[in-house]
């Protein structure tokens, strides 16, 4: 006779986590006794009268908690739902409802009439004609199609607005509110069933999916639905690594797109694009530990995952190793600029990067002694945009090279003029024995190209792509030959925060065919996302690959409350709002490492982080590094070091005139919108870290970005 299965899924997980520590223990050893006999007497496994649903069960842990479990009508898989007091557990799982869906995934969802928007009542024509119903263009028979379960399609019929979408999408199973708010947001039917059921058009095509039994659970758990939320056990060692970190969601759950992504044969790059929040470097982790175990799973295989700062580097080491660590030795996690460093030292070509100082004073001089009228930041724009962003090494490169987006027209003289100096700039560095990171990054990609296929790297996947120079790109395509799944990319470009920008296609990634989209924010709240998304409406933003892109259809599956925006009048004000602010949200339940402040220069950080301890609180600065190995006690950093981290609540302090967006001359109109749209971004990233809280403050005059 075989072993009963258990399937966990992501509430129990939440309700787990919650537990007091001694309770913990108890439904740690509840499981463990589940697993060997489901049904024994011992653990009081008995029926719920009340509840909606006749398949569920009640399990005790001790005298005050109970378990939830589903048992099945057919075979012996059994779901784990949720565990609680006694109390609040049977009320919990009154209303629920456990059930295989028309497309045969096993889905939740909770009938609370009460709760529901009512069916509209009938209405005078004009007032039918000036609010309809949201889902007016659809049929019963779609939402159907789409998951929505038959006793809440009325409740569906019947939403009107945003904010009752909003209140609905807590009683809808996952996959349906996915859906709706698709639809809602405009996508067409086949779009909607492509993300949730359909195989990519490049896979050859699949046989007649099986026959949807109801009232099998293990069938049911195997379509990639029901993983999002249901993850079947299949060890005691798959338990303890669940239940050692029931909050890590993302390394078991993921969305039939995520994880469809993360497992596709691609006949070539792919791209991955998607707001904050929306599960990229999931994506990006899930694959590279799929291709180590299943594509280039040889001994000698390697996969290089790469990305463009330091500390996003170590924390996609570390989230790797967690993930997989049965093939983490065969993963090689850098930063592209560190791997282009050591490459050149196994070369005999080493070389010491210029540091921010050094190219700074050089270019003050140059600047001072030329003789062109141009304005003092035009020099180093044109440099780092055109001549390092082009790979420009000859005069004649800088001649025919377009310069596209630069808004100052310069005549031939002006040009001869501008690389004699841009010649000159490169020699004092050679004098002091250094080099721009983009130099070493062409240096490497050059020695490569003249022996093709050397390196042994199978598989190349660089998450936060938007932020690569052209340069950048062209390595990573020297990296190994062209052939399937061989480049794969991540990236927003509402999120670059570097001014860099740079064309798939045009470095020699091409990906026409292969490129997706995520939508459904996890992270944040949606009213957290509605204020980022805010920051950037009507913005030009480009798709990595010379398009243009949009966050339409870009959802959070929380709502959360506000955000909370207030200016003082001086700055003492604004320390007292945020040292109450951080007192009442510790009071509210949050440690202390939940909570950052986050400025837009160094020196606010500084001031920010000596005023509140000067108050006596404990405040930790973030360093290249990351915050992992921080002590306990508020966080503070720059808003560029927030890239890749993520906290319950975040405080965006300074942001006044003349701080956000930071004041630096600019040579001409192109030039200022390129960096307003930067600052802009920078805001955007740093407002969707806050997972739960956020507080947007600052002293004088508000920042224009919030008149």
């Amino acid at each position: 006779m075989t072993q009963p299965k258990i399937a966990i899924n992501t509430d129990y997980l939440d309700a787990f986590a919650n537990l007091p520590q001694g309770i913990q223990k108890k439904a740690r050893q509840f499981v463990e006794k589940f697993r060997r006999d489901p049904t024994a007497s011992a653990i009081n496994y008995e029926k719920i009268e009340r509840a909606k649903d006749p398949k569920v069960r009640s399990v005790r842990i001790d005298q005050g908690y109970r378990a939830i479990v589903v048992a099945p009508p057919l075979g012996d898989v059994y779901l784990l739902v949720w565990v609680d007091k006694h109390d609040e557990a049977y009320r919990w799982a009154e209303n629920r409802v456990f059930e295989v869906n028309a497309r045969g995934a096993m889905e939740v969802y909770e009938v609370q009439e009460q709760s529901l928007p009512a069916a509209p009542a009938p209405a005078p024509a004009a007032m039918q004609a000036s609010e309809p119903a949201l889902l007016d263009s659809f049929s019963d028979g779609d939402l159907d199609l789409v998951g929505v379960p038959q006793p809440l399609v009325p409740a569906v019929r019947a939403l009107r607005s945003q904010q009752d979408l909003d209140h609905l999408s807590r009683y809808l199973p996952t996959s349906a509110a996915d859906a709706v708010m698709c639809l809602v947001a405009g996508y067409s039917l086949e779009q909607v069933l492509e993300e949730l059921t359909r195989a990519p058009e490049e896979e050859p095509p699949v046989a007649e999916p099986p026959k949807v039994e109801p009232e099998d659970f293990l069938q049911a758990l195997q379509h990639p639905e029901s993983q999002q939320t249901f993850h079947v056990v299949e060890s005691e060692e798959d338990l303890a690594e669940i239940l050692n970190a029931p909050l890590e969601r993302w390394r078991i759950f993921l969305h039939p797109t995520q994880r469809r992504l993360a497992t596709q044969n691609f006949r070539g790059p792919a791209r991955v694009l998607g707001g904050a929040g929306t599960g990229k470097t999931v994506v990006l982790l899930h694959r590279a530990a799929h291709l180590a175990r299943k594509v280039f799973n040889q001994p000698q295989d390697r996969i290089l995952v790469t990305t463009y700062t330091r500390n996003l580097a170590n924390d996609l080491r570390d989230n790797l190793n967690r993930l997989c660590p049965d093939v983490s030795d065969r993963i090689e996690v850098t930063n592209l600029h560190r791997w282009a460093h050591e490459y050149l030292a196994s070369q005999g070509r080493s070389a010491k990067a210029a540091s921010r100082g050094l190219t700074d004073s050089i270019w003050e001089e140059l600047v001072a002694a030329s003789s062109l009228d141009l304005e003092p930041t035009f020099y180093r724009q044109e440099w780092e945009r055109v001549v390092q962003g082009n790979d420009c090494l000859t005069r004649d490169d800088y001649f025919t090279t377009p310069r596209v987006g630069r808004g100052t027209r310069l005549s031939r003289s002006q040009k001869a003029a501008l690389w004699a100096l841009f010649e000159d700039y490169r020699q004092r560095l050679r004098e002091r024995g250094c080099v721009e990171f983009a130099d070493m990054v062409r240096e490497a990609r050059l020695l490569i190209q003249k022996s093709p296929g050397t390196l042994p790297y199978r598989a190349v996947l660089a998450d936060e792509v938007q932020d690569f120079r052209p340069a950048d790109l062209r390595l990573l395509r020297a990296l190994l030959p062209a052939g399937d799944n061989d480049i794969f990319v991540v990236g927003d470009g509402h999120q670059r925060i570097y001014g860099h920008k740079a064309a798939l296609g045009k470095c020699g990634i091409h990906i026409r065919g292969r490129s997706r989209n995520l939508r459904i924010n996890y992270r944040i709240t949606q009213s957290i996302r509605d204020l980022a998304v805010g920051l950037l409406e009507g913005q030009p933003i480009d798709d990595l690959d010379g398009g243009s892109d949009t966050l339409k259809g870009y959802r959070s599956l929380r709502q959360g409350v506000p955000p909370e925006m207030q200016w003082c009048l001086t700055p003492n004000q604004e320390l007292e709002l945020i040292s109450v602010r951080l007192e009442d949200w510790v009071k509210s339940g949050l440690k202390p490492e939940e909570i950052c402040l986050a400025a837009r220069t160094d020196r606010q950080v500084e001031e920010y982080q000596r005023q509140l301890m000067d108050r006596g609180l404990t405040v930790q600065r973030i360093d290249p590094d990351g915050e992992k190995k921080l002590k306990s006690g508020f966080r503070v950093a720059t808003m560029h070091r927030l890239k890749g981290l993520e906290f319950r609540a975040i405080v965006l302090a300074g942001v006044h005139r003349g701080c956000v967006p930071i004041e630096v001359p600019q040579p001409d109109e192109a030039s200022r919108q390129d960096h307003l749209l930067s600052e802009r971004c920078l805001l955007y990233v740093a407002a969707t870290r806050a997972r739960d809280l956020l507080l947007v403050t600052g002293y004088g005059e508000r920042s224009e970005f919030f008149r």
